[in-house]
């Protein structure tokens, strides 16, 4: 029996482009598909195939894994990927000066923790940089060392 509150494949896709701002007519150009096409997905009279379904992802600003899950979660950003980067890089910059070898679960704590603070911050202040360095002396104290 199925869960009244779970949706269709077909429910999921309208809500994404709706989530979007797309007229039906609108996502299919964007898509390059004929509108029929992408009405037929949404109503589930035909399947979307897996290259499709990644065009559609990209095309909404969406992850693949959460429109599976019914959720409408945007994808992380190159700038996203790219500020964690940063974070790791600079973590394991203090990780190297200090000679430790962390606990992983520690040093997942301390990626996961600078990259929260910082986001919030340069959310909060639009004009600033992000910038991990920002939390050594918490970093350096997660690991069991102080500066």
């Amino acid at each position: 029996m199925k869960n009244a509150a779970a949706k269709t494949f077909g429910e999921i896709l309208t809500d994404a482009r709706e989530h979007k701002g797309l007229s039906l007519g609108d996502a299919a150009k964007l898509l390059s598909v004929p509108k029929t096409s992408l009405w037929r997905w949404e109503n589930n009279e035909t399947k979307v195939d897996a290259q499709r379904l990644v065009d559609i992802a990209a095309a909404y600003g969406l992850s693949i894994s959460a429109m599976f899950e019914g959720k409408i979660l945007k994808a992380p950003t190159q700038t996203d990927f790219d500020r964690l980067g940063d974070v790791v890089e600079h973590i394991e910059i203090i990780v190297q000066s200090l000679n430790l070898r962390p606990n992983p679960k520690v040093l997942r704590t301390a990626v996961v923790e600078v990259l929260r603070l910082e986001s919030i911050r340069v959310l909060e202040t639009p004009d600033s940089k992000f910038d991990p360095s920002r939390y050594d002396a918490m970093v350096s104290s997660m690991l069991g060392q102080t500066k």
